[in-house]
């Protein structure tokens, strides 16, 4: 299969996913409660006479969240050049399905009231150290800043706002259509309503409170033309730029090995030849844990800072691929090896000193910084992450 068709089969399967989340939604959520509920004894019935109706509900907001997943899904398809028309389109997987799913909490965390206090734990933290790095405001326009894994481009709107220039990198086709959807196609404040806690059940205080909406954004992101007006010697409209791929792929250095996530495409690789010594801050947030290879994301960002350059880093050790065993191919000196995902967790002891062997010096440490991550603010309980958070600059 060409780069092409491989490219249009992963795009339009996410489009798939979003715009029939409806029909997987109600199999996971309302399908099971009704056969539950038919497998009760009169009795039972009447003890839950609330049962019925709270399903009803919970089937009006999967349908709530159908109206703006298609409306999504056939906005981006347009955006990106492929046909509006779902048919057209691949079918998506099961997994592809459960991704909608994170993504709409991911929206509830970057673009929401409900994620406000996650967002001051981690993204505030991160601006605050740039501004008192910057303070010179008009001078901040000539900062570039890079946001690998930028998820929906919150933290990235966060940055323009204070006048920075910011380039956001992201690999998941989910993110990528959704933030687009948000910075492109919402016009106002609280344009749109979701419902993204309908799949939680436990912890709750209150069922109410599984179908309870979310509106987003909690921010016009048009308004930065709005900042434009009231600072014109600040070109907000061109300090925001965002990048679709592999982080290593588009900004590591000519010696990693040959992956999925690495290869030798023409394009890629004229791209992250321009991208050496090239940023004078790289922001990680919640990401550098994604790696099955933590050695290539170090390489990856020592190469394309500046010397002296500053990388700030924000979040947990919850290694991703810590219980992935599938196996990939990989090509290391022109000979094609097996490899696997797993293998590279490293602990905080050995991460630092690794971070250190690759080229950089830690200005400042902070570590235990506890938060949730797309946590439900309303829920009974929710995984509190002991994050790292640190300021190094590249020797």
């Amino acid at each position: 299969m060409s780069q092409d068709a491989e490219e249009f089969r992963a795009l339009t399967s996410t489009l798939s996913a979003f715009y029939n989340y409806h029909r997987w939604e109600t199999e996971q959520i309302v399908k099971p409660r009704r056969i539950k509920y038919d497998s009760l004894s009169a009795d039972e019935k009447l003890l839950v006479p609330w049962y019925e109706k709270h399903t009803e509900h919970l089937m009006m907001c999967i349908e709530m969240n159908m109206q703006f997943c298609q409306m999504l899904a056939t906005n981006i398809a347009t955006d990106w050049g492929v046909s509006a028309d779902p048919n057209d389109w691949e079918p998506a997987t099961a997994n592809e399905y459960d991704k909608v799913r994170s993504t709409l909490l991911q929206l509830s965390k970057e673009w929401s009231d409900d994620g406000q206090n996650e967002r001051q734990v981690s993204y505030r933290k991160i601006v605050d150290e740039l501004e008192a790095m910057f303070p010179d405001e008009e001078k901040r326009q000539n900062i570039k800043i890079l946001n690998p894994g930028c998820g929906l481009g919150r933290l990235v709107m966060d940055l323009i706002v204070k006048g920075f220039w910011c380039q956001g990198n992201e690999f998941s086709y989910h993110m990528l259509l959704t933030s687009n959807f948000v910075l492109n196609h919402c016009k106002f404040a609280h344009n749109f309503s979701i419902f993204p806690y309908l799949h939680k059940s436990s912890h709750m205080v209150k069922r109410l409170n599984q179908i309870r909406p979310v509106s987003l954004p909690d921010l016009n992101p048009t308004s930065i033309s709005e900042l434009s007006s009231k600072n014109p010697s600040i070109p907000y409209d061109e300090l925001m730029s965002m990048t679709a791929g592999s982080f290593t792929d588009l900004y590591g250095p000519e010696d990693l090995v040959i992956s999925e996530t690495y290869t030798q495409d023409t394009i890629a690789n004229e791209f992250r030849s321009t991208n050496k010594d090239h940023f004078d801050v790289l922001v990680s947030c919640f990401f550098i844990d994604t790696a099955s290879n933590i050695i290539d994301y170090l390489k990856s960002i020592h190469y394309c800072l500046k010397t002296g350059g500053v990388w700030i880093n924000f979040g947990p050790l919850l290694w991703h691929f810590e219980d992935d065993f599938s196996t990939k191919i990989i090509s290391r000196d022109n000979t094609k090896v097996q490899t696997i995902m797993k293998g590279l967790e490293l602990s905080r002891e050995d991460l630092v000193e690794l971070v250190e062997k690759i080229g950089f010096k830690f200005e400042k440490r902070e570590s235990d910084i506890e938060t949730t991550y797309c946590g439900d603010i309303k829920a009974l309980g929710s995984f509190v992450y002991k994050c790292e958070y640190w300021v190094c600059r590249k020797l």
